[in-house]
């Protein structure tokens, strides 16, 4: 009888410890892991986290007139931009979007391609923006190279070499976004950096362009951790 006691109160202490063993890898293992320092700007299925970026005076308008421009900026994002086989497509006759989220000093790197005659803008925080496009719509011998960087309308620098793959083929983009600078790297080259800017406001991601189809994939953001007195690097 007291073997029968003792037995009984050992499977019970085994059903214990393995409820509490279960409860220790549940919390080793949460459904939600912590989330990385990149950040994913196209998930590959749709257009979330992107809206409409309706380029004026906003202020200006009223309340009935700002619903309507902002379901006409609606429409018209869904009808240009689809996203299709892990591919973010436009079709170079719609309005510029832009990420919901705002970044200041940041990574920024994607590939695109895009077809002939097509260019597109990358708007960065600040108002700068980064040049992209098929480098010889003019031809073979008068190139335009991706990679120049502006401000609002203005260009402020070009770059120094064309490294644009050739057309229909994927290009790899790096653009770097630090408080006094911008630099932009194309397919592993180097090709454009401007300094001493006055980047201290932060903003959305862009994407514009037209006539003719783009094509983007692998958008993703990386915020920086910029020090004090940090030194702008080089271009080599």
């Amino acid at each position: 009888m007291q073997m029968g006691k003792f037995a009984s109160r050992l499977r019970c202490a085994g059903i214990a410890l393995a409820l509490m063993s279960t409860n220790v890898c549940l919390a080793a293992s949460p459904d939600h892991p912590p989330e990385t320092a990149q950040t994913k700007l196209f998930n590959e299925r749709d257009l979330q986290g992107w809206r409409p970026a309706i380029q004026c005076d906003a202020q200006n308008l009223t309340d009935q007139e700002r619903e309507t421009l902002a379901q006409l900026a609606a429409d018209d994002m869904t009808v240009h931009w689809q996203a299709a086989f892990g591919i973010l497509q436009y079709d170079g006759a719609g309005k510029p979007i832009e990420t919901e989220r705002r970044f200041g000093a940041c990574r920024l790197s994607f590939q695109w391609k895009c077809e002939p005659c097509s260019s597109a803008t990358i708007g960065l925080p600040g108002g700068w923006s980064v040049a992209i496009g098929d480098a010889h719509c003019d031809g073979e011998a008068a190139t335009r190279a991706s990679g120049a960087i502006y401000e609002g309308c203005r260009r402020i620098v070009k770059p120094t070499i064309s490294a644009d793959a050739p057309l229909g083929e994927w290009n790899q983009m790096m653009i770097h976004v630090r408080p006094r600078q911008i630099d932009v790297w194309l397919n592993g080259r180097r090709i454009a950096m401007t300094e001493d800017l006055f980047i201290e406001t932060e903003g959305p991601i862009t994407l514009s362009g037209g006539p003719a189809p783009l094509y983007f994939r692998n958008v993703v953001v990386e915020p920086l951790e910029i020090s004090p007195g940090q030194q702008n690097s080089q271009l080599p």
